[in-house]
């Protein structure tokens, strides 16, 4: 690695254009409701926008807001990625393409989206070469969990590793995978579909989202651990069955499970760490299948992360877990670690696999 490439901890430091090294690669990571886009070097620094937060500081990324219509959606970030080179003065020629992440897949032939679940109206639209034609630049495409993970590969807590599986707890479980800096995108798109590694394999095993039985997202994400909550605070005594009232949503109860845990709650702290051993279940089939250097936990629910001494200790469990059921030399060299780069992931890996697709 250069010498004046990034490190885990520079990562997070904006760059202003003088101090960067070009060319320049901008990562567009699409949400349901708005859409960021961010500039990074060729060492994956991220840089200064031009414009100033409400708190002062220098802004990373712009925001959008997501448009319905698909073509409408192309024309604005056209117009946010041309209105951020010409703020900062950055030549055509020095920009070296664009990533686009998305919660979908596409299909490789006819280059058109597959029905993303929470666009419905983008289905079977050639997003990248719609993006294309608009900013004259080459669009590639990525899954936004493989972009986040290529994020933390490139200069996150994998930074230096040969490959590795991200998984993102949220309201279900997303997961990218990196081999050798290439993104596991599968036959027609849906690599990494890890959250639907099946855990219990009982017919009465917990229902996932997507309608199936014992999938690791059953389990272990926050809605998953949210339905085992309610289910357990019925047969036994815990705090938090007083604070759980009939307008306390599903998606409130882990952060009641956090809180009650760190406060010393028995049952809280055992749902922490029984999330942790089925997590661990699903991860030591991934390290049986893959055999990747590191696997890295991101998401809004990994209990405060590195941060808290909960978050470590959910880390710890897990860690355990994996020792008494993988391959002992599997076990013992895998990194497993909390992901650093959060929010910024998606649009800092959607440019690296731009940066990875111009080599």
């Amino acid at each position: 690695m250069p010498a004046n490439a990034v490190t885990t901890v520079e990562c997070r430091t904006l760059h202003s254009v003088k101090e960067s090294q070009p060319p320049f690669y901008i990562g567009v990571d699409v949400g349901g409701t708005s859409i960021k886009i961010g500039l990074v070097d060729d060492f994956g620094n991220p840089i200064e926008t031009g414009e100033i937060n409400d708190d002062g500081n220098h802004r990373s990324t712009l925001i959008i807001k997501t448009e319905t219509n698909p073509q409408s959606a192309c024309e604005l970030m056209s117009a946010a990625i041309h209105s951020l080179l010409n703020r900062l003065q950055i030549e055509e020629k020095l920009v070296g393409g664009i990533g686009l992440g998305l919660p979908a897949t596409m299909d490789k032939v006819t280059r058109q989206i597959r029905r993303p679940p929470n666009l419905p109206t983008w289905a079977e639209f050639a997003m990248c070469d719609a993006l294309a034609a608009l900013v004259n630049y080459p669009v590639t495409f990525c899954n936004d969990a493989n972009a986040a993970a290529y994020g933390e590969y490139w200069v996150g807590s994998a930074n230096g590793q040969s490959s590795l599986a991200l998984l993102t707890l949220g309201t279900g479980i997303g997961t990218g995978i990196i081999i050798e800096g290439k993104s596991l995108d599968g036959a027609i798109g849906y690599g990494g579909e890890c959250g639907h590694i099946i855990i219990d394999s009982a017919d009465d095993a917990l229902l996932c989202g997507c309608g199936q039985r014992g999938h690791l997202e059953a389990y272990c994400s926050a809605a998953g651990m949210a339905k085992r909550t309610l289910s357990l605070i019925m047969h036994r005594h815990s705090s938090i069955r007083a604070k759980v009232t009939p307008e306390t949503r599903l998606a409130d109860i882990p952060k009641l499970v956090y809180y009650e845990a760190e406060g010393g709650d028995e049952l809280a702290l055992e749902i922490v760490l029984e999330t942790a051993k089925y997590l661990a279940i699903g991860i030591v089939s991934l390290l049986h299948t893959l055999d990747p250097a590191c696997v890295l936990l991101g998401g809004a629910m990994t209990f405060g992360g590195k941060k808290s001494p909960l978050g470590q200790q959910f880390l710890s469990q897990i860690v355990k877990e994996v020792k008494l059921r993988a391959f002992p030399a599997i076990a013992e060299n895998v990194l497993i670690d909390f992901a650093i780069l959060g929010s910024n992931a998606g649009y800092i890996g959607a440019a690296g696999l731009a940066r990875e697709a111009k080599k």
